[in-house]
C-alpha cells in the first residue's frame, strides 16, 4: 500500500512539474531533468523521470523540432547511463528513432524539391509550347489576311477594268 501511495504521489508530482515546467526553455528543462535524475535515489521515481524525458523528446518531435530533441536526449542520456544503466536503452532507442525520423524528413524534402523542379520544368515546356502555338496561329492569320487583301485587290482591279471597258463601249 505504501508503494502504491508513493507511486501515485510521484505521478502527481510529475504532472505538476510537467504543467509548471511547460513555459521553461529547453536549457532549463534539460538542466532540471538532469538534476532530478542525478539526485534521485528511488528506482520508481528514476523510471518516471526517464519516461518524462522520453515524453518531452516525443513532444519536441511532434512539434517538428527533431534537432532539439536529439540535443536534449544527448544531454540526458549520460546521466541516465550513470544512474540507471538499464533505463539508458530506452533513451537510445528513442534517439535511434529520431535519427530515422530526421532521415525520413530529409528524404521527403528532397522528394518535394524534385517534384517542384519537375513541375516548374513542365510549366516552362507548356508555356513554350503555348507561345509556339500562338506564334504559328498569328502567322497563319497574317497569311490569310494577306491572301484576302490580294484577292480583294485583284477583284477591285478586275472590276475597275470591266467598268472602264463598259465606259469605252458606251462612248463608242
Amino acid at each position: 500500500m505504501k508503494k502504491i501511495l508513493l507511486s501515485i504521489a510521484v505521478v502527481v508530482a510529475l504532472g505538476v512539474t510537467a504543467v509548471s515546467c511547460g513555459h521553461k526553455s529547453e536549457a532549463d528543462t534539460t538542466a532540471t531533468m538532469k538534476s532530478k535524475i542525478e539526485n534521485c535515489t528511488n528506482p520508481d521515481s528514476l523510471k518516471a523521470y526517464v519516461d518524462q524525458a522520453r515524453a518531452y523528446a516525443d513532444r519536441l518531435v511532434a512539434e517538428g523540432k527533431v534537432d532539439e530533441a536529439k540535443k536534449y536526449l544527448a544531454a540526458i542520456e549520460p546521466v541516465v547511463k550513470e544512474k540507471a544503466p538499464a533505463l539508458a536503452g530506452a533513451l537510445s532507442t528513442v534517439e535511434n528513432a529520431l535519427d530515422k525520423v530526421g532521415d525520413a524528413a530529409a528524404d521527403k524534402a528532397a522528394d518535394a524539391k524534385a517534384s517542384a523542379t519537375a513541375a516548374v520544368d513542365s510549366a516552362k515546356a507548356a508555356a513554350g509550347s503555348a507561345a509556339d502555338a500562338v506564334k504559328e496561329k498569328a502567322s497563319d492569320v497574317a497569311d490569310a489576311a494577306k491572301d484576302k487583301f490580294n484577292a480583294a485587290k485583284e477583284a477591285t482591279a478586275d472590276a475597275a477594268k470591266d467598268g472602264a471597258d463598259k465606259v469605252k463601249d458606251l462612248l463608242k
